[in-house]
């Protein structure tokens, strides 16, 4: 395979796949603003992105209320272009291709991303009760309701303090996910390095 050939290719598998990353990303944001479902962006922004998020809406079920299957299916579309320009370059003449180092980084891609997104929702709602927002808006009584199974477990060590407004269990949680995060880039990246 000639240089020129190769690099247009992987040019291509490149744009595709920040193309639709853009698309799921938009589908997501669009998802949580107040716009009506039968405007037409919404419309064609679901024709061609949920085909792509069904069948990892199937693998990947709602954690505390989210719907994670965009996360997993950018990651996987990354994974695949990372796979396909990996194998191009590879016949070009480029790289090596390491498809277990390939496997070991979507993991943990995936676990980090669900990790932040479960965290800065759990920081959210510490910030909503450091200001003591009011609990019967919606946006709060929605995060309040996505975040009451993470911090679930740490609801014995004492409730929003009175005078500073801190959401106590909301601040363990958090620290256990800080935590947790950093173990698992540990472990990964060790693990990373012994694939390679």
């Amino acid at each position: 395979m000639s240089v020129a050939v190769a690099s247009t290719a992987i040019n291509v598998i490149n744009i595709v796949s920040v193309v639709l990353y853009v698309l799921i990303l938009a589908r997501i944001l669009i998802s949580w603003l107040p716009i009506h479902p039968w405007h037409p962006l919404v419309r064609w922004l679901r024709i061609i992105v949920d085909p792509i998020l069904a069948p990892f809406r199937r693998i990947l079920p709602s954690v505390a209320g989210l719907d994670l299957s965009p996360l997993l299916a950018i990651l996987v579309i990354f994974f695949i272009a990372h796979l396909a320009t990996g194998a191009i370059a590879q016949a070009a003449g480029f790289a090596p291709l390491s498809i277990p180092a390939l496997v070991v980084s979507l993991i943990a891609q995936l676990i980090e991303a669900v990790i932040i997104i479960l965290g800065v929702l759990v920081l959210l709602r510490l910030l909503l009760s450091l200001f003591s927002a009011d609990p019967f808006h919606p946006l709060v009584a929605g995060i309040r309701s996505m975040t009451n199974p993470l911090v679930r477990p740490f609801a014995g060590f004492g409730r929003r303090r009175a005078l500073t407004g801190l959401d106590v269990p909301a601040l363990l949680t958090l620290i256990l996910y800080v935590i947790l995060y950093v173990v698992v880039e540990i472990v990964f990246n060790r693990l990373l390095v012994s694939v390679l």
